[in-house]
């Protein structure tokens, strides 16, 4: 019998038992009912667990997309509203425009002048005429020489005073 328990086992290892001569590995789980089923309820936790992050995982990538949908919803919305805005502030501008050119228009001119202003054409007697001669006595005003070119006829002078005393 000494000559059966031959081997000898490293370190601080224990043995494993063998049930049957297949060399399998004992696993007291599957032997006791009590812990086979405790086993499967551990397992079933785990289980449980990982699909309810699963789900929550889902749901929050769910939500997100429905957030930044809400936002591009939103700012379609703001755009729009901007939109009309702009086209009617376009639609006021072209309307000034409009009573611009009319404003502008020499009947309109005229109108304004006889009944607002209460000006009107001057008679033959209001007309005064004056002779002008047919030469033109206005003369040119004389020209102002740049800052830059004052400047350099300066250095130029001190440079010709200098260049005298030697």
């Amino acid at each position: 019998m000494a000559a059966e328990n031959t081997k000898y086992v490293y370190g601080s290892v224990a043995e494993s038992i063998e049930v049957n001569t297949r060399s399998e590995v004992y696993d007291p789980y599957e032997e006791n009912p009590l812990l086979k089923s405790k086993k499967i309820a551990r397992d079933n936790a785990k289980l449980k667990t990982k699909i309810i992050f699963y789900i929550l995982i889902v749901f929050g990538l769910c939500g997100l997309t429905m957030f930044r949908y809400a936002q591009i919803s939103q700012l379609n919305y703001e755009n729009n509203k901007l939109e009309k805005k702009y086209d009617g502030l376009t639609k006021q501008n072209q309307l000034l425009s409009i009573q611009i050119e009319n404003a502008r228009s020499l009947s309109n001119i005229r109108e304004v002048a006889e009944n607002r202003l209460q000006m009107h054409k001057p008679n033959k007697n209001q007309i005064i005429y004056i002779n002008v001669p047919k030469k033109d006595v206005t003369l040119p005003a004389k020209k102002e020489e740049s800052g830059v070119v004052v400047m350099v006829k300066g250095v130029e002078n001190s440079i010709k005073k200098l260049l005298s005393i030697f």
